[in-house]
């Protein structure tokens, strides 16, 4: 009996490893600049599929190692896509001219970041949602996160449970 549960166990284990490596991470988010959206502590379960350059879309919460800092990984959201004109002006974002959605950021943005951003070919633009505490596109050395940089869509907050929710 003893030996059937440890090759479950063993197998649940391997899978479970696989799962993480290949298809799945786990990210756990330790500062405030996407509070309103995911707070500091909370658990991330995030796709590694998905994140081509086809599949990202302006919005998406996504994994990546930023530029500036490749040892770390970051999670931030998308705002601008490869080719658009950001223009960061007055507490407000544009991407090419139209006004972008800023339901989902914490507060009214402050001016701190205010600029024009062109991204180009094979990069993005990110921004935090707590936007006046995020050190994100806007304040980089290298401002434009390459394709090749980015690791997973985070798709659903799994821990804690009272704060259960898709991305």
């Amino acid at each position: 009996m003893k030996k059937k549960f440890f090759t479950i166990y063993a197998a649940v284990l391997i899978m479970a490893v696989i799962l993480f490596h290949y298809v799945f991470m786990l990210a756990v988010v330790p500062t405030e600049s996407m509070a309103g959206t995911i707070e500091p502590g909370n658990h991330v379960i995030c796709s590694r599929y998905g994140i081509g350059e086809g599949d990202i879309e302006r919005y998406d919460v996504l994994v990546f190692t930023p530029p500036d800092h490749p040892q770390m990984l970051y999670i931030k959201r998308v705002v601008g896509l490869p080719g658009e004109t950001i223009v960061v002006k007055n507490g407000k974002v544009y991407a090419d001219g139209a006004e972008l959605d800023s339901s989902f950021t914490k507060a009214p943005q402050n001016r701190r970041g205010d600029g024009v951003y062109k991204v180009p070919e094979g990069h993005y633009f990110f921004l935090g949602d707590n936007r006046n505490n995020s050190n994100d596109s806007r304040f980089w050395k290298n401002k434009y996160v390459p394709a090749a940089n980015i690791k997973a869509k985070a798709k659903f907050i799994c821990f804690p449970f009272t704060r259960l929710t898709w991305l």
